[in-house]
């Protein structure tokens, strides 16, 4: 079986991530280009963090049960 992708663009300026780091979120809910819904853990936005919040285009794979795999930052 193979594995699946989808694409996805995410804006988060850093005041919208601080729910992440009080504990209160642990999860953050995407909407990929193809309209599917994606809920990811935080850590793995987590290295993608800058000073102005997490922006850009990524891809993300992984199995069809739906275990994550892999995301790459695209730009």
């Amino acid at each position: 079986m193979a594995n699946q992708r989808s694409l996805f663009a995410i804006d988060l300026d850093y005041e919208e991530l601080k729910v992440f780091y009080t504990g209160s979120k642990n999860r953050v809910q995407v909407t990929a280009h193809d309209g599917r819904s994606i809920n990811l853990p935080w850590a793995m936005l987590q290295p993608y963090l800058t000073t102005s919040g997490i922006k850009g285009r990524f891809l993300i794979r992984y199995t069809q049960e739906g275990k994550l795999l892999r995301l790459d930052k695209l730009d």
